[in-house]
């Protein structure tokens, strides 16, 4: 190999570290963004009022995470 091919090959490996970088970067900065954009719609809702409560349940049912209807005896 001749120098000329070596300054070329470290010159696309340094890009490609550079395009890595950027796009690590871009995508630590966007998470929280959007993270906190969504809550501060939800808080605008919220105070709006546009959001109800969930229905209250009877004393005889029981709502699991999974969506399924216990009923307790």
């Amino acid at each position: 190999m001749t120098i000329r091919q070596t300054a070329n090959c470290a010159l696309g490996v340094a890009r490609l570290a550079f395009d890595a970088a950027a796009a690590v970067l871009s995508v630590a900065v966007a998470v929280p963004v959007a993270f906190v954009a969504g809550e501060a719609r939800t808080m605008a809702h919220t105070a709006r009022g546009d959001i109800t409560p969930a229905p209250e349940h009877s004393d005889r049912e029981h709502v699991h995470d999974l969506g399924t209807v216990v009923e307790l005896s």
